[in-house]
């Protein structure tokens, strides 16, 4: 058959329901990690770069979070751009604005095939399939998924023998015969797409947002570009959901090829935004080896485990730019990471930190209190005097939130802190009002709350803390960004009496 070409728009949705995480007092959300900024949606920026190098029809794309777009604007835009297939990124988070924006496509053009990607569908496959103004839905990796769907679509065919794409017909006898996929977590059961070879996958093309600024409070410029280097976290933290366990690298030469495309671009700092990082101290000096090899010195940091770090690499990491590393301390007892199967100890944490601090590397601390290991006011406040005690330059304090899909949760339902079966009735009809529930058994939310108050203040507030940070400031933007973290941080604990 004949292939029309026809107009593809992915959008990731406005974040103006999101589901309350930590509700303080009035019912509003006490401050959390995403305060400290907002990232591009890379998951749905790769899917609508291989569209657009694999086939000659129309991509558009928009970020309506990082362009404050409200609902009003979107349906405007939607009514002046008509689009032939809406794709909509998810979080099951932020469900409720995924549907309102499937919805308003529905009632401008109802003949559009609108199809949900993301992390929700993976989640919760059978649920999101069932969604109302919902056509399809993309299971797993979409690139080459959601490539094949328009490619169906423009020519009229039927595309439900696609590996991953899901109508609400088309997913029954997948559910009637669940199968088990060890890349995904034991949930996903039924068949995900997938990409063996990432290595094979167009760069981002980021002249879909380069018109925006991603920037948050830990940087130093407003053109902060984020890179992944690999796909997939091998480890089992009974806290995490990242849906794909296996662990696939990029090579050094192909991630090098992408910064050197940012900087030609005009971007000036780079975040590796990887699940996983530093897998390998051998990853780490092969990356260092490429940009130096191409004469790159660039501004950089990432996210990782300190369970990996070694001083030889983070000192080659620094030679080559290295400014800062967010690692997943989480706790500081040994029982609790032993708990948490972090697969590492306090001494090897502070061994960690030490290393940075000495070679220059700026740290976060990524921490979590009310765990079900702390059964007082008391652990919870030993646990903060580690991270005092650690002394990274920033930390990212978060109230533990029972997330399903992760071993966490159902421990919570075998012991009854949580009632079976909310998240799948939200996934079912998601509802404004619902609240992510918290490990309680010991100390209930507003004690918990206010712990967090109590670490962020004692943390943040130290004239020590204070006054190194003054030293260490590098820039106007980098001074401003700083202002307004604080400002932040006391506006949401002030309204904490």
């Amino acid at each position: 058959m004949e292939e029309t070409l026809i107009r593809v728009l992915l959008i990731n949705p406005p974040a103006l329901n999101t589901v309350i995480e930590n509700p303080d007092e009035q019912g509003g959300e006490f401050l959390e990690a995403d305060a400290f900024g907002d990232f591009p949606p890379l998951g749905a920026l790769y899917v609508l770069t291989h569209l657009k190098e694999k086939t000659d029809h129309e991509c558009l794309f928009k970020d309506c979070v990082a362009e404050r777009t409200s609902y009003p604007r979107l349906r405007e835009y939607i009514r002046e751009h008509r689009p032939d297939v809406v794709g909509i990124t998810s979080f099951t988070v932020c469900l409720v604005d995924a549907c309102e924006v499937a919805r308003l496509v529905k009632e401008e053009l109802p003949g559009t095939h609108v199809c949900m990607g993301g992390h929700h569908p993976i989640a919760y496959p059978k649920e999101a399939a069932e969604l109302e103004n919902f056509d399809s839905i993309v299971v797993g990796e979409g690139e080459i998924a959601f490539t094949e769907l328009v490619e169906c679509l423009a020519r009229g065919e039927d595309f439900t023998h696609i590996r991953g794409v899901y109508t609400r017909e088309s997913i029954q006898p997948h559910l009637a015969n669940p199968i088990t996929d060890k890349r995904f977590l034991a949930r996903v059961n039924v068949p995900a797409a997938y990409v063996d070879d990432i290595d094979a996958l167009p760069i981002v093309d980021r002249s879909f947002i380069r018109h925006l600024r991603y920037q948050n409070i830990l940087g130093v410029t407003k053109d902060l570009a984020t890179i992944l280097s690999s796909r997939g976290c091998p480890y089992r933290c009974t806290f995490c959901d990242v849906p794909i366990k296996s662990y696939r690298e990029r090579s050094a030469q192909s991630v090098v090829d992408e910064v050197e495309r940012c900087l030609m671009m005009g971007y000036k700092e780079f975040r590796f935004y990887d699940d996983l990082f530093n897998i390998t101290e051998k990853k780490i000096v092969s990356l260092c080896d490429e940009l130096d090899r191409r004469g790159l010195k660039i501004v950089w940091d990432f996210r990782g485990r300190v369970n990996t770090v070694t001083r030889e690499s983070l000192a080659r990491a620094k030679a080559s730019g290295l400014r800062m590393i967010a690692f997943g301390v989480e706790t500081g007892t040994d029982e609790g990471l032993k708990i948490l199967r972090k697969g590492t100890t306090t001494a090897k944490v502070r061994k960690a930190f030490e290393i940075c601090r000495e070679l220059g590397i700026l740290t976060v601390a990524d921490y979590i209190i009310g765990q079900p290991f702390e059964r007082s006011v008391e652990d919870v406040k030993r646990s903060i005097d580690f991270l005092i005690g650690l002394d990274p330059d920033y930390a990212q304090i978060s109230v533990l939130k029972l997330y399903p899909n992760t071993e966490m949760y159902d421990n919570a339902v075998a012991k009854g802190v949580v009632a079976p079966g909310r998240w799948q009735d939200y996934s079912r009809s998601p509802a404004k009002d619902f609240v992510v529930d918290h490990w309680d058994e010991f100390l209930d939310l507003p004690t918990l709350v206010s712990l967090q108050k109590y670490a962020y203040r004692r943390f943040y507030f130290r004239p020590r803390y204070i006054l190194r940070n003054v030293i260490q400031t590098r820039s106007l933007v980098e001074f401003r960004s700083k202002v307004n973290g604080v400002g932040k941080l006391l506006g949401k604990n002030l309204r904490l009496s």
